[in-house]
This record gives structure tokens, sequence and C-alpha cells, in this order.
């Protein structure tokens, strides 16, 4: 296997290290401070309208939408007959996600940032389903339609608009005073560790190499 067929697991392993640093130093006096300066920030800058634009963002990552969505994306791949490895490649990432994201939010058990929330919610906090969600299931997306695609314009067009829904779905988690932004950061790095690893599973694994 070459170096550049190992960039992916390297990526992955990388994020797996940044997800476990934050896990390990969100209680520290900075971190918190840090956890709490930002949703205070956020709190006094609240208006209607965003308010209503995150409410909308909040309903759209649901677990129910993101499970929807989901179900939608591999029906769509297996009713239009794309390569089996697609197939696999977002129900490994979609499937993955889902399990990964509560089996942390369990293990960590962390309390959410309850005299900032605006939305009553009992489950644990880090890492960010929502966030977890929008990271794998939009990059999946926007990879199957880049690798169909040759035109630039829409490559570009799905590429900004994947990057602005897992921007905009991190941002509310926050902007709700329903997640910390540690769990966010969190939910990025586990997400993306997930999305990079089955990338280099599925398209750049030296199939006659041993794991």
């Amino acid at each position: 296997m070459n170096s550049i067929q190992k960039t992916p697991l390297r990526v992955s392993v990388l994020l797996v290290v940044a997800f476990f640093v934050v896990f390990l130093t969100y209680r520290t006096t900075v971190v918190t401070a840090f956890d709490r300066a930002i949703l205070s920030w956020f709190e006094q800058n609240r208006t209607d309208g965003l308010l209503m634009l995150m409410d909308g963002l909040a309903f759209v990552g649901s677990t129910k939408m993101v499970v929807i969505l989901g179900i939608l994306l591999i029906t769509f791949l297996l009713v239009s007959r794309s390569p089996l490895k697609d197939v696999s490649f977002s129900a490994s990432v979609l499937l993955t996600t889902g399990i990964l994201n509560t089996a942390a939010k369990y293990s960590v058990a962390r309390v959410r940032p309850e005299e900032f929330m605006i939305i009553e919610l009992s489950t644990y906090s880090f890492p960010s389903g929502h966030t977890m969600g929008a990271v794998s299931f939009y990059s999946v997306v926007a990879f199957l339609i880049w690798k169909r695609s040759e035109r630039r314009s829409i490559r570009f067009a799905i590429c900004s608009f994947s990057i602005m829904m897992i921007v905009l779905m991190g941002l509310s988690r926050v902007y709700l005073g329903v997640h910390f932004p540690t769990d966010v950061l969190g939910g990025f790095f586990l997400s993306g560790a997930i999305l990079t690893f089955f990338y280099w599973f599925y398209y750049k694994r030296d199939k006659h190499s041993s794991l």
C-alpha cells in the first residue's frame, strides 16, 4: 500500500486522536470557560429570525429525519443500480455514525448546558448527534454526486451546499443552547474519522494486503 492510499486512514486516525483530546479536556477550567463564553455570546445575540432558522435545522437534523433520508439514499442507490461499493460505503458510514454516537453519548454521559437551553432535551450531550448526522449524510451525498458528475459547477454547488449544511447544523446546536461547542467539535471529529476510514476501506485500500 503506497503513501497516497494510506492518507485517508492516517487522517482518520488523527481525527480519532482529536476526538479523544476534546473528550479528555472538556472538563478542564480553560475548555469549560471557552464553552460557556461561546454559549453566552450566542444567548445574547439571539433573534427571532435566526431562532426560526435554527429550529428548522433542528428538525431537519433530527434522528427521525436522518434515518428517513438515509433510507431514501440507500433505496435510491439500490434502485438506480449503483455500484455495490457505493451502497456499502454509504450504509457503513451512516450506520456506524448512529451506533458510535449513541455509544459515545451513554459512555460519556455529559449533561447538556441546561441554563442555556431553549429546547427541552433529556438525552446526553457529547458528542452532538445532529452534527455527526449532518457531517456523515451530506458528505456522503456530496461524494456520490462528485463521483458521478464531471461538471465543475455541479461539483462546486453540491460541495458548497454540503459544507453550508454541516456548518449551520453545528452552529444551530450551540445557538439553541442544547450543546456545548466542544460537543459539536467532538461530533465533527468522530464523524470525520468514520467517513475517512470507510473511504479508505472501500476506495483506497489495497485489496491484496491484509488489514
